[in-house]
């Protein structure tokens, strides 16, 4: 099998995040003060959630996050780098301090295990970013990374084909944690054309609404899909560590990431994502038409998301030659 390989193969993964839950109120809301909560449905530490309490402009929301720090205004994100149990108490005052409603509700946050580092390194077409994306580290910290034993930021940093070491540093509440990946870069095809047209028709699927059980047009429609570049990091990292490292999988062989903490290492915070990958398909035509036959991938592409990013990447001389990804998240508010 080479350059000439026809035969494509395919993967799809499909990620859904917590639905947003009421907080429990214990007071009587004053003009239908609602609080709710949003985070990932697995609640391990450290864990993002995000706060909204359904206030008027002229009023004003003040939380107590039940470990210690408060905030203030109608939406506020909040990490817990701590498993426990939380008290989360919201007050809605009027602009003048007068208190208008009080809800309170407890909120677990689950261990994760022992703390641990996990870098997530994104390939790019001659630059290269990293994340600390997946780490367990049960305090706030700082990560710093190193490449080549060299001091770099996240990133993008540029690069030129050769072998690399890159690794990450993070002071954890039980000490110093460390992670090294390696990785290789060489020049990678390119074709934003090719990329402009699978989002063309994916789009053209969803406004056609493809069904996925008939595979036949006219079910119901679907809103075009916005093209995201933080995603496109996403798919470009997954299209390329795939070229360059002769796999096909949605967990990366160079780095062990998995396509939710490429999202989150690309800057995204999502309330659902998902990913198709192909390889062996020559055209944009080609590879649209497989994912929209096979089931797992025709649903993601008349998914309800909001954006895509996409990448393609060839690389003559290897197992199937064209790699694809789509990567698509519905961005969390």
């Amino acid at each position: 099998m080479g350059a000439t390989e026809r035969r494509g193969a395919l993967l799809a993964l499909l990620l859904a995040a917590a639905p947003w839950e009421p907080l429990v109120s214990a007071q009587a809301a004053a003009g239908d003060f609602q609080v709710r909560f949003s985070m990932n449905e697995d609640r391990l530490a450290p864990l993002e959630v995000t706060f909204q309490g359904g206030a008027r402009p002229e009023q004003r929301v003040e939380w107590d996050f039940g470990d210690g720090t408060a905030g203030q205004g109608q939406t506020q994100t909040h990490t817990y780098y701590r498993p426990g149990t939380y008290t989360v108490r919201s007050t809605l005052r009027t602009a003048t301090g007068q208190v208008l409603s009080r809800a309170t509700g407890t909120l677990e946050v689950k261990s994760a295990g022992s703390e641990r580092a996990q870098m997530v390194v994104l390939l790019g077409r001659g630059e290269v970013r990293f994340s600390a994306a997946g780490s367990v580290v049960y305090r706030r910290t700082t990560p710093t990374f190193t490449l080549n034993d060299r001091p770099v930021g996240a990133g993008p940093v540029q690069v030129v084909a050769g072998e690399y070491r890159a690794s990450l540093h993070l002071s954890g509440e039980g000490g110093n944690l460390s992670r090294s990946v390696r990785f290789r870069m060489a020049p990678l095809t390119a074709s934003v054309p090719f990329e402009t047209e699978v989002l063309r028709l994916t789009n053209r699927a969803r406004a056609r609404g493809w069904n996925c059980t008939t595979l036949k047009e006219g079910g119901p429609a679907r809103a075009p899909l916005t093209r995201d570049s933080k995603l496109e990091v996403a798919a470009l990292a997954q299209s390329a560590g795939m070229a360059l490292n002769d796999y096909f999988d949605h967990l990366s062989a160079v780095d062990g990431s998995t396509p939710a903490a490429r999202v989150e290492a690309a800057g995204v915070r999502a309330e659902a994502s998902g990913e198709n990958i192909a390889a062996g398909q020559a055209t944009p035509d080609e590879v649209v038409r497989a994912w929209l036959r096979s089931p797992g991938h025709c649903r993601n592409i008349m998914g309800d998301f909001s954006h895509m990013g996409v990448s393609y990447v060839g690389r003559p001389y290897t197992k199937y030659t064209h790699y694809w990804t789509q990567v698509f998240a519905t961005p969390a508010d």
